[in-house]
């Protein structure tokens, strides 16, 4: 585990990261699915709310495209 993160959600975060650092705005649940390779959303949703919890990423609840980096 390389950050305290397994590979999965190191995947995840570094996708996140680096879509948000190409795009400016970060990915839809859809999109980390389809680069994760994960069937569906809920899957992401919670990987992301894990990440949140450990601090790597915060979102405002209810609002699309709303995860911000913060590791």
């Amino acid at each position: 585990m390389q950050y305290g993160l397994t590979k999965k959600q190191l995947k995840l975060f570094k996708f996140i990261k680096n879509y948000i650092a190409k795009k400016n705005y970060p990915p839809s649940y859809k999109e980390i699915a389809e680069a994760a390779g994960l069937k569906s959303k809920n899957s992401v949703n919670v990987y992301v709310t894990n990440l949140e919890e450990r601090g790597w990423l915060k979102r405002i609840r209810g609002k699309a495209r709303s995860i911000q980096i913060i590791k």
